[in-house]
């Protein structure tokens, strides 16, 4: 095993790469997050959103990473507090399952050193091995809870011995945490009829999505040029950005354009389907975007394509700039917050037309951005740490 350092050592904290620990007691009466990489993805910028609000209302707050390496770690990194003690498991393994291994190792010894109050699996991918390491420490004063932030069933899940292995699964996931909080209403209701005895767990939360920063921010300020739709996304399959592509080639405005803003493993397929369906002109791929603030104030409508969804960070972002937001129904909360909201719409996740319509009515409906804007406040992150403190029994 590779020698281990102590945090906080700020010039070591930009390697994840090398296995550490937090300082004796460093989170005593605090907060523990676990994540397996820190990723492009929305659910790892809330953590570090919630390890930051939790430092500022001087909760002793950690973050055990279980692997160095990931794609957006130089950018979270920058966003976390110097006062967020931080722990790595180490480099990456090339096998998923042997740093989930490795991981659930790390937050035992991370609670028998840094001593904290409560354990915070960040995400769904948490919860097996961030639940293995509370039922290990079943007896101590240790409480843990995990963040919902994907559907049990998905839309892949067809068979009904799939169906029956996810409930199954989840059950066992679920017992494990004395709190599973989950990000909508919506989707509450549907998981107490899916696990009537888990009830007592199940607690919505608002997430943390909207800075005070972005709700400062003036509205429409930036919409010059031709019409602008954007999507943020890692690009991989559950974000499906190809029925956006195809959608979009049937938007009957000819001067709009798409911008995908994000990068991952589905980037050739995605460029060469866009030559194929002959837009690769109007749509633009910039890659992977640390602030997305510049490009939300541009665009005219936000779209989301995906197959699943928790809650979507960006989706509320773009609200917050007064950016309507066209959706297929990959969220429970999407109809609660977005119908009869003018510009917006949410479409069956499997209808490109439907969605091609939706997005061509978007750009064409007049827009009330400070409308949009209220409806973003209340994911406010000052709102969000308040309610996860308060639902974990943290005290500041």
């Amino acid at each position: 095993m590779p020698s281990r350092s102590v945090l906080p050592m700020k010039a070591a904290r930009r390697d994840l790469n090398v296995a550490r620990d937090m300082a004796e007691g460093a989170l005593s009466g605090g907060v523990l997050l676990t994540i397996h990489r820190l990723s492009q993805g929305g659910a790892d910028r809330v953590a570090m959103l919630l390890a930051n609000g939790f430092a500022a209302i001087n909760i002793p707050t950690g973050v055990a990473v279980f692997r160095g390496g990931g794609e957006g770690e130089d950018a979270l990194l920058d966003l976390l507090r110097d006062d967020v003690a931080l722990s790595s498991a180490g480099p990456p393994t090339g096998s998923r399952h042997v740093e989930l291994v490795r991981g659930y190792h790390h937050i035992r010894r991370q609670i028998a050193v840094a001593k904290p109050a409560f354990v915070l699996a960040s995400s769904s991918n948490m919860g097996v091995v961030t639940g293995l390491a509370a039922r290990a420490e079943r007896g101590s004063s240790v409480r843990f809870a995990m963040k919902l932030t994907n559907p049990v069933i998905r839309p892949s899940d067809r068979s009904a011995i799939r169906k029956a292995y996810r409930r199954r699964l989840y059950r066992f996931i679920f017992g494990s945490f004395d709190r599973v909080l989950i990000l909508s209403d919506a989707e509450r209701a549907n998981l107490v009829q899916m696990f009537p005895e888990q009830a007592s767990r199940l607690r919505t939360v608002i997430n943390p999505y909207i800075s005070e920063d972005m709700l400062a921010t003036p509205l429409g300020t930036d919409r010059t040029g031709p019409p602008l739709i954007l999507t943020l996304a890692r690009m991989m399959p559950q974000k499906r950005l190809d029925r956006l592509l195809r959608a979009f080639a049937r938007v009957n405005a000819p001067a709009a354009r798409l911008a995908i803003v994000g990068d991952g493993p589905e980037r050739d397929k995605l460029e060469q389907l866009a030559r194929t369906l002959g837009i690769a002109d109007r749509v633009d791929m910039p890659g992977f975007a640390t602030d997305v603030l510049p490009w939300l104030q541009r665009a005219d409508l936000f779209a989301l394509s995906s197959d699943y969804e928790g809650l979507p960070a960006a989706a509320l972002e773009a609200l917050a700039c007064g950016v309507p937001v066209v959706t297929t129904d990959c969220f429970d909360a999407a109809h609660a917050i977005l119908a009869g909201i003018e510009g917006c719409a949410v479409v069956p996740r499997d209808d490109v037309q439907a969605l091609a319509t939706a997005l061509d009515e978007g750009l064409a409906a007049p827009r009330d951005p400070g409308s949009l804007r209220d409806i973003a406040r209340a994911f406010s992150v000052s709102e969000a740490i308040r309610d996860h403190a308060a639902q974990l029994g943290l005290e500041a």
